[in-house]
């Protein structure tokens, strides 16, 4: 099946990047572990893998144009190529998924180190890192099964969700215009400031967006599997939005 050969020309093309993002990360991991042992061990983290969700982005961003044009110079149609190229995206996400759990397990053996996970699900949420009188670190990171699997899901599911935002946003202004760009360059902040505009002014609204990303998020009973089904859900939209924008896309000279 072709979408599976596309899926590993993209899976192991983008290994490389993988490799030498994980060499710099893990090097950063490592002159933190060495700066708390020289420090006493009075220094903490929390989060470090918001640099992959960053990272991530990026990929989406540089998902499409040069594979898209590989596709067609060996008439690959373009469902076929989107398939292939979504499930290249998940395959990455599941690898740096794994592999970002692994790493924070270690990492924490010498610097404590929360997740956002951990930050948003676990009982840090309410203990925090340090006891306020004494100082002294209270948080320990639980490595039960079910928090491993819960932090690895809800990790690939917000991997996957940026990628797929990175790679509809490179689509959306490798469809547009000049003019178009600019609107969509700026359209993001207007949303926002419009956004806080009408939260002043009508707090019944902002109080139900507030209620519905709680809700949607799994937010306040500590439900990580809603904010999975929110990330994949909204990955499944701006797939089919992806592909639409892909069908009738002519390649640029």
């Amino acid at each position: 099946m072709k979408f599976l050969k596309i899926s590993k020309y993209y899976y192991f093309e983008s290994l490389f990047a993988i490799k030498i993002y994980y060499a710099i990360f893990i090097s950063i991991l490592a002159l933190l572990a060495f700066s708390r042992m020289s420090s006493g061990g009075n220094m903490s983290s929390s989060g470090l893998e918001f640099a992959t969700v960053i990272f991530m982005f990026v990929v989406g961003l540089d998902s499409f144009k040069s594979d898209f044009y590989f596709s067609q110079s060996v008439s690959v149609s373009r469902k076929t190529f989107i398939k292939g190229l979504i499930l290249g995206i998940l395959r990455i996400t599941v690898l740096m998924s794994v592999i970002d759990v692994f790493l924070n397990r270690i990492y924490n053996l010498f610097v404590p180190s929360p997740t956002m996970f951990d930050m948003l699900y676990t009982t840090y949420r309410d203990i925090g890192m340090r006891d306020h009188r004494t100082l002294e670190f209270i948080w320990k990171q639980s490595n039960e099964i079910h928090i491993l699997f819960n932090t690895f899901i809800w990790q690939f599911a917000l991997y996957t969700f940026i990628c797929l935002v990175g790679l509809l946003i490179t689509l959306i202004y490798y469809r547009s215009n000049k003019w178009m760009r600019v609107v969509v360059s700026i359209s993001p902040v207007i949303f926002f400031m419009l956004m806080r505009g009408l939260g002043n002014y009508l707090t019944d609204f902002s109080g139900s967006i507030i209620s519905f990303m709680d809700k949607a998020f799994g937010y306040s009973n500590m439900n990580s599997y809603m904010a999975v089904i929110t990330f994949l859900v909204a990955g499944g939209i701006m797939s089919a939005f992806i592909y639409l924008l892909t069908k009738k896309a002519e390649i640029k000279e």
